[in-house]
């Protein structure tokens, strides 16, 4: 087997149960999307090859990811962002991390790295084993985070709520700065400016300078930006 037969494998035997919930098969972006006027939603699967040393036999390790798409949010980060490598929608990414990541940080703070769901494949039975775990992870966990975490607000309050800290939710930190603050902007979030201090702050004391000038053209713009009403 090959990692793409794997892959293929898999989002067919998921295919119908995550089409009832409107998530639709694609094999390019790995996993299942969903759209709608105001998101967009990934449930997207890893595949890396694995060996068992003792034995040397070769397999593959799966590990599913949520990726939410804020619209509003990435509309006007495409206006600032010098990241030429971001090409499709689905590259322009809010929120999201891997499921057992975000199993391991139930509180949302970026305390426990590195996490695994150990979803192994050696033999061709495994796969629909492995399947079975990726609909109860994606029904358990995947879906309701889609549910709670989709609306400006959300991103706004479980970005910016200690705001000196790491999320989970968004564990590259010049993201987590930029949208952060355009999160709080369209949510008329009052500590905006305050907001603002503190993350340039962090990019002077974590040398972020890759960031900073990005982060003047999203200040240049921000009068522009109008709140939700």
């Amino acid at each position: 087997m090959t990692q793409k037969e794997v892959l293929r494998k898999l989002i067919d035997l998921l295919t119908t149960e995550l089409k009832a919930f409107e998530f639709e098969p694609s094999y390019k972006e790995q996993g299942f999307i969903k759209r709608t006027s105001t998101n967009i939603f990934s449930y997207q699967f890893l595949v890396y090859n694995r060996t068992i040393i003792k034995t040397g036999e070769k397999g593959f390790l799966i590990e599913p990811y949520i990726w939410i798409n804020v619209k509003a949010i990435e509309k006007i980060y495409k206006e600032i962002t010098l990241n030429t490598e971001l090409k499709t929608d689905t590259n322009f990414i809010t929120i999201g991390n891997s499921i057992a990541n975000i199993i391991a940080n139930p509180d949302g703070l970026y305390e426990n790295r590195n996490r695994s769901l150990d979803l192994r494949i050696y033999e061709e039975e495994h796969i629909s084993l492995v399947a079975e775990q990726l609909i109860r992870k994606f029904k358990e966990v995947a879906f309701p985070y889609c549910l709670n975490n989709s609306t400006v607000a959300m991103v706004d309050k479980i970005i910016n709520a200690r705001p000196n800290e790491y999320k989970v939710h968004m564990s590259n930190d010049n993201y987590r700065i930029l949208k952060g603050i355009i999160a709080a902007k369209l949510n008329n979030n009052p500590q905006l400016q305050e907001l603002i201090g503190i993350y340039e702050k962090q990019i002077i004391d974590r040398d972020m300078y890759n960031v900073t000038d990005e982060m003047s053209r999203l200040k240049d713009i921000l009068p522009r930006i109008e709140g939700n009403s």
